[in-house]
């Protein structure tokens, strides 16, 4: 894969991040040929972690993160 795939792949890391509101840190693993999304809301000791190595993958990876480390209900404080 050439340089200016992975720049694509890093722009698309970058606009899931913005997407999700800076509650995710969005990278594209050059090495691994993977999305790596790190929860930035409070989770227990070690953090969160989601990847998927394509975009959707991806987002149903981090949506079954936030349902197990409770998102929601930290974010909009429902009960």
């Amino acid at each position: 894969m050439d340089d200016g795939e992975d720049e694509d792949r890093r722009e698309v890391a970058a606009h899931i991040e913005w997407q999700k509101q800076g509650m995710w840190l969005v990278l594209w693993g050059s090495y691994t040929r993977r999305y790596w999304a790190f929860a930035r809301w409070p989770v227990p000791q070690g953090g969160a972690v989601a990847s998927g190595v394509d975009p959707d993958a991806l987002y149903a990876e981090m949506r079954r993160v936030e349902r197990e480390f409770g998102f929601l209900r930290w974010r909009y404080g429902s009960g």
